[in-house]
């Protein structure tokens, strides 16, 4: 709130006395009309200053809600009231934390943790009326390989909010591609959403071999121009080939190959999620675009 504070306070700073020096009178001020041309240096400077004191100053007080609100962090006055909320109940910074503290410790354990873990992000994909907590559910699913799991992410593919159905979209390129691939044609045959089935043509594009082909080629027949282009961008990264943007010679190279690729090494789907050997990292590990602190 004090950031707010500043810039209200600072507003007019921006149009206050501006210096004006002339060869007749070297010393002589004069005002800058509210009207002016804002096209001098003196105010261009004085806006910068403005914008970088409103900034500091949302640093400094934590600046906890509005749009400098990640700041927060950063000051121990802003800390002590998240600390304070969290308390009193279990805030959504709290209980996404947890979730994601979950997942990080099922991945990698026996087959019945994860089963678990499922069912638990599974109930909240359900119940929850949080649509935040609902997304990051269905995110963490796709860090499970187990059928709770698939089973989850196959009910998130069918529901009402369409923002859950691209989640799930996401979820399943982490997923086996035998398990991922149905689910992801189906979504571009039967859902209405346009950004829907746009995303679920990207992800495809993330698998590979006869299966992945047939299934974007669902797209590249479709009436929609923006479709047609992002099956071909998938196709192109799925195959290699580097026929661009032409749907034409596309559907032509669908038609001929895919019968050639049944025949060979190519039609072996490689899971994304599959990391045999190794240990999967946690999710932390690979965290890079929390929307949350």
């Amino acid at each position: 709130m004090l950031a707010v504070f500043q810039l209200v306070c600072l507003v007019p700073f921006a149009f206050a006395t501006v210096p004006e020096i002339t060869p007749r009178n070297p010393r002589k001020k004069r005002k800058m009309p509210f009207k002016a041309k804002f096209d001098g240096q003196g105010w261009i400077a004085r806006m910068l200053l403005l914008v970088w004191l409103t900034i500091i100053s949302g640093v400094l007080t934590g600046c906890a809600e509005g749009p400098l609100w990640r700041t927060g962090k950063y000051s121990p006055w802003a800390s002590n009231q998240w600390a304070e909320e969290e308390r009193i109940a279990d805030t959504l910074f709290v209980r996404k934390r947890r979730m994601t503290e979950s997942v990080d410790l099922a991945i990698n354990a026996p087959l019945e943790d994860q089963q678990r873990v499922a069912k638990e992000l599974a109930e909240i994909l359900h119940r929850d009326p949080i649509t935040l907590l609902r997304l990051h559910a269905v995110k963490l699913l796709g860090e499970l390989n187990c059928p709770a799991a698939i089973q989850a992410l196959d009910e998130a593919s069918h529901d009402r909010t369409s923002d859950i159905r691209i989640a799930a979209i996401k979820a399943w390129g982490k997923m086996p591609a035998d398990a991922a691939i149905p689910h992801l044609q189906e979504m571009i045959g039967s859902d209405t959403n346009t950004d829907v089935r746009l995303a679920a043509t990207r992800a495809l594009g993330n698998f590979s071999g006869q299966k992945a082909v047939a299934a974007i080629s669902l797209a590249l027949d479709d009436r929609d121009p923006a479709l047609q282009l992002r099956a071909a961008e998938s196709l192109e990264k799925v195959t290699g080939e580097p026929l661009g943007r032409n749907i034409s010679e596309w559907k032509k190279y669908v038609e001929n190959v895919i019968p050639d690729l049944s025949k060979s090494s190519a039609n072996k789907d490689i899971p994304t999620s599959n990391m045999s050997g190794k240990e999967r990292p946690s999710v932390a590990e690979r965290e890079v675009d929390s929307i949350f602190r």
